[in-house]
């Protein structure tokens, strides 16, 4: 391997790993299932890896990264054929839309984040909460608050909207 090959695996590796989290994030964001995300994210390394020679150095690595993540989740989605179970399309970029936010905008999504859930009732904020415990999935959801699984994912799908537009205005995005 050549000093420019190392180089290469290093600036790649420190980029990722800057951004892994972030990318993680959203994928389960949409997925909801640690052990599909873990699945979906070691294919979007690899094919960050495998076009890493098209990125452009200075540019957004995380913009890049998360539209990337995207189509692996959009071609995750059309393998398992559950598109009924998750978000519509068009709600998956919404979502990509508000985590491919720049560096910059994080913290300023972050904090329209907080303050949009304050402003949730609290049954919505009670089941984010539950969401995103580790391990949690809507099935144990539905059998530990005793409703069907079918209308845990429409709420959580109105939740998810809800959030976005309420982003959306905070952000100041709708202008």
């Amino acid at each position: 391997m050549s000093a420019n090959d190392n180089e290469r695996v290093k600036v790649f590796l420190n980029l990722y790993s800057t951004y892994q989290h972030r990318i993680y994030g959203f994928i389960m964001s949409i997925i909801g299932n640690w052990d599909q995300a873990d699945d979906i994210l070691q294919e979007t390394m690899s094919v960050l890896w495998n076009k890493f020679e098209q990125y452009a150095p200075g540019t957004d690595f995380l913009s890049w990264a998360m539209k990337v993540a995207h189509f692996q989740v959009l071609s995750h989605i059309k393998k398992q054929k559950i598109q009924n179970k998750y978000f519509s399309r068009k709600t998956i970029e919404n979502i990509s839309e508000i985590a491919a936010c720049s560096s910059g905008e994080k913290d300023e999504s972050l904090k329209a984040l907080r303050q949009c859930i304050k402003k949730m009732s609290e049954r919505s904020r009670q089941l984010l909460s539950l969401r995103y415990e580790d391990g949690a999935t809507i099935q144990k959801i539905s059998q530990r608050i005793q409703e069907s699984v079918n209308s845990l994912y429409k709420e959580y799908q109105r939740i998810h909207y809800q959030l976005f537009q309420c982003i959306r205005r905070q952000m100041g995005w709708d202008a």
